[in-house]
């Protein structure tokens, strides 16, 4: 099969495209510089490219195209370029070899940007993980860290980051020759220069639009500060998942900050426990200062186990266990619980401190003790016959059932109703933004001002726990990536010329309230500068405001599930035709009040009253 790779063909996959040069639906070249044939869409969910399957001859290749809408971006095709770059310049058997970089011209004139690298045959590790059903032992995660460690030891030494390591962009080469196999870094789209100094420190402008990916990227990259223990702490996380078989979202504590894993991970050793925490350490000062230091702490790990007895070298068998408060571990595996003995009781984790380097050579010895008690018999109760239900009964319990059922019927279609009548204005679509319209509001004296909203799509909500991490379906992405995207969305002309602009911070139900309310405040922030970057050159806007609705504070509110939609939704409001002298943030409230957007209420938040609803003028000066 031939795929045209035109994305304005109408029919791509036409059945008569393998026989032909040139595609029968819309006539563009199929044979790319002459070398290669597209046979199959991969992937077309990345931030910048789609990425395809092709074929130099009988050669498999992989091929990434700059998404057609960014070819006209001078930064998109600077960062996609960036990756060629990066390639070239890393010639190992761990990372892709890049083919070449050409401009692919279609028939109708658009020329898109195209990258073919080799392709790895195997799996990456997510596909792995799920296919073994089991987490990596000791010796395969110490042999895998020490392959992936001298990767980054020659990508750092060519002054690069990665910066998207995570378990899908790690593949093991199929077949699979000797030990545990031979891993590979893939996907250095987003891969950076760093500087030469000492000290390395990169600002904003220093292009760092990474791409960040959800539980795994480190907290400094989404202020733009990635440095090489950036990718030592997304490599810890990508061997938390692998000891644990979980997703290290999955085991966080947001109300603590604190990820709760190394109960999780079974017979390792605390020596490779807090190695793995060593690297994810939230202080960057606090992480291995590069590859060697982690390389020579694996060795002292190997070293250690070489020496010690085998009942020194073991650990206590450990199971991921439920935590509860005041209990004690069981020291019998899971597998090994006899049929009709008392099941072990949890443990509750202990607060982690903090890892240094120096710690990471104690020695740690865990004591559990074996729970046993006997089973108490329990005999049969002796069995009652049956009673006989009279003929009357029957019938007086059945309509009895049946009149329940109405009034549940009439309550259910009363209370649709209700969610009904108060839903408020509807969104129009534009793009993936939901919009909705400008609608007049009113303050005390009568005098009037229109406000619009836009919520800037469904896909980009606020990471729970966090006042500047955004997420975009199940990754997070940086402030720059998102004003490109709202940029390509045309959110300047959606928003119709408003003289200011509200940023709206919110966030979810759980945690202090003061803690949250000031987590609300610095998500408003993040928004307005945001917002400030992209309406700089709109005329017609002359001010910004900041809008912190504090809590989300529904009595049925849970921090994991959203009750309304566009409970984490990232929120923008117009405002323009203000009468002289209006008073802005009653006119506001009067229309969230009169009319609402959706399901949104103001009473659904903290600071949502009367008494606390307020605006606040931006101090940002101009870029």
């Amino acid at each position: 099969m031939s795929l045209c790779i035109n994305p304005l063909c109408p029919t791509p996959n036409h059945p008569n495209n393998e026989q032909n040069r040139f595609c029968q639906s819309c006539g563009s070249h199929l044979e790319l510089l002459g070398r290669y044939r597209v046979t199959c869409l991969l992937n077309d969910k990345t931030g910048f490219s789609k990425v395809y399957k092709a074929y130099e001859q009988n050669t498999p290749k992989i091929l990434k195209i700059l998404k057609e809408d960014l070819s006209g971006n001078a930064k998109a095709v600077e960062l996609f370029q960036q990756e060629v770059t990066v390639l070239e310049q890393l010639k190992h058997p761990g990372i892709p070899k890049q083919d070449s970089y050409f401009q692919y011209q279609t028939r109708n004139g658009l020329v898109l940007h195209c990258i073919a690298m080799e392709k790895i045959d195997g799996y990456n590790l997510e596909q792995w993980r799920q296919q073994q059903n089991r987490p990596v032992s000791e010796e395969q995660a110490i042999a895998w860290l020490k392959q992936l460690l001298e990767i980054l030891n020659l990508v750092h030494s060519k002054h690069y980051l990665h910066r998207d390591i995570k378990p899908s962009n790690i593949m093991i080469r199929s077949p699979i020759e000797k030990g545990w196999g031979n891993l590979v870094l893939i996907d250095f789209g987003t891969a950076t220069e760093i500087g030469r100094t000492d000290s390395i420190q990169l600002s904003n402008s220093d292009g760092m639009t990474a791409l960040m990916s959800s539980g795994y990227s480190a907290p400094e990259q989404m202020n733009a500060q990635a440095v090489p223990q950036s990718d030592f702490f997304a490599l810890g996380r990508t061997f938390i998942f692998l000891l644990t078989g979980q997703h290290p979202l999955d085991m966080y504590d947001v109300q603590q900050n604190v990820l709760h894993w190394q109960n999780h991970a079974i017979d390792i050793s605390p020596l490779l426990l807090n190695l793995i925490d060593w690297l994810i350490a939230t202080d960057i000062e606090s992480r291995p200062a590069n590859t060697q230091e982690i390389l020579q702490r694996l060795e002292q790990i190997e070293e250690s186990k070489k020496f010690c007895s085998e009942e020194d070298l073991t650990p206590p068998k450990r199971e991921p266990l439920v935590e509860v408060e005041d209990s004690e571990p069981s020291s019998l595996p899971l597998e090994q619980e006899p049929e009709n003995s008392i099941p072990p009781a949890p443990v509750v984790e202990s607060q982690p401190t903090e890892t240094t380097p120096e710690n990471i050579n104690l020695a740690i010895n865990l004591n559990t003790e074996q729970l046993s008690a006997p089973i108490p018999q329990t005999l049969p109760s002796p069995q009652k016959e049956p009673e006989e239900v009279p003929l009357l009964k029957f019938f007086a319990g059945l309509l009895v059932i049946l009149g329940l059922l109405s009034i549940v019927a009439l309550a259910m279609r009363n209370s649709q109703f209700i969610v009904r009548s108060n839903y408020g204005q509807s969104p129009e679509k534009r793009g993936n933004i939901d919009y909705f319209s400008y609608q007049e509001g009113r303050d005390r004296q009568g005098k009037v001002a229109e406000f619009n909203i836009a919520v800037l799509s469904l896909e980009y909500k606020w990471l729970l726990g966090s006042n500047f991490q955004i997420k975009y379906n199940d990754e997070i992405i940086s402030l720059d990536l998102l004003k490109l995207n709202l940029e390509q969305e045309d959110i300047q002309n959606i928003m119709g010329d408003p003289s200011e602009i509200i940023s709206v911070g919110t966030v979810s139900c759980k945690g202090n309230i003061a803690v949250q309310q000031r987590m609300a405040l610095e998500r408003s922030k993040q928004v307005q500068f945001l917002v400030k970057k992209i309406f700089i050159n709109t005329p017609s806007v002359k001010r910004y405001r900041i809008l912190n609705l504090g809590q989300f504070q529904r009595s049925d509110c849970q921090a994991n599930q959203d009750l309304t939609k566009y409970q984490r939704s990232i929120i923008i409001i117009g405002v323009k035709k203000q009468s002289e002298g209006v008073i802005l943030d009653e006119a506001l409230r009067d229309r969230l009040e009169k009319k609402p957007f959706a399901d949104f209420k103001l009473e659904d938040y903290s600071l949502g009253t009367a008494e606390k609803f307020k605006t606040i003028p931006s101090n940002l000066s101009n870029f």
